[in-house]
């Protein structure tokens, strides 16, 4: 059995970190690594190494960069259940990191190494505490039936579910408002970013916007960067939490170090404002490195 079971996107990231503003049409110095990535990969393993048991569930391709990823998972302490995709390519998204730690993503979501229905096992999800989803498997169009038949067993089984809304730019493009607020429906806890849940709720101020999700979710955690975080529940005082001291690198992966951190310390009984406590340390950690975990 697992604490946490995360299901969702795996894929390699290509950080490309700029030393100075980028000269369109020409060369900028900076640094270029690949490392391990995927939202909901990521979450899985910053909460692998709070000691918590994790499973992992995902898609790779039948090549080299699969296997490297895969590895990654195990050797994280993950356990892992990824499908080898026979003549698919595996992901990769490109990380642009600039000068002040700020990341811009060009993520490739094609179809190849999409989840789809049958990929979950029903006793990997029977025998989970919790489940935690990203919205890259519902703005995913070959993985949002997965998606919503997820949330759904879930919630027949009586395990709390959580999601990250994962991009508001994608929500736009790839899905509408309506549609993606109605897949997240129904949620335990949400952790949508200051931009995505400004556009879940059409409210710009992120108290208000946390205050507003409450329809969709029992608990709301709105992620804010420099400016910490703010928690809201239904029937409790909402409030907010400093950012933890850093030396930011690199904002890649910190939301997902952030839902890790929360996440476990939940599941381990703790209280909100001690889960956001220890969800601002993970995501620290986090910023100090030169990837998203």
């Amino acid at each position: 059995m697992v604490n946490l079971l995360c299901v969702g996107d795996l894929n390699a990231d290509l950080a490309i970190s700029l030393a100075d503003d980028l000269v369109i049409g020409s060369d900028t110095d900076g640094t270029i690594e690949m490392h391990g990535g995927g939202s909901a990969a990521n979450v899985a393993v910053w909460a692998a190494r709070t000691g918590s048991t994790v499973g992992f569930v995902g898609v790779v391709g039948d090549d080299d960069l699969g296997k490297f990823l895969v590895d990654g998972l195990v050797q994280a302490g993950v356990d892992t259940y990824v499908i080898r995709r026979a003549g698919a390519s595996t992901r990769a998204v490109a990380a642009i990191v600039g000068r002040d730690g700020n990341r811009s993503l060009v993520s490739d979501l094609s179809g190849q190494t999409a989840l789809v229905e049958g990929d979950v096992d029903a006793n990997q999800l029977a025998a989970a505490s919790w489940l935690h989803l990203t919205g890259y498997t519902f703005l995913t169009e070959q993985s949002r039936s997965l998606f919503v038949g997820l949330t759904k067993q879930a919630s027949e089984l009586g395990i709390p579910w959580s999601v990250d809304p994962s991009a508001a730019q994608l929500i736009r493009v790839r899905s509408d408002v309506a549609s993606s607020r109605a897949a997240f429906s129904g949620c335990d806890v949400m952790f949508p970013s200051d931009d995505e849940a400004a556009l879940l709720a059409d409210v710009d101020d992120p108290v208000m916007a946390a205050d507003s999700l409450l329809d969709l979710a029992d608990c709301v955690v709105v992620t804010r960067g420099a400016d910490g975080a703010t928690v809201a529940r239904r029937g409790q005082p909402t409030f907010s939490v400093p950012a933890a001291p850093t030396i930011l690198r690199n904002t890649l992966g910190c939301g997902d170090a952030f839902a890790a951190g929360f996440l476990t310390a939940r599941i381990g009984g703790a209280d909100d404002r001690a889960c956001a406590v220890a969800a601002t340390a993970t995501a620290a950690r986090a910023a100090r490195l030169s990837s998203a975990r």
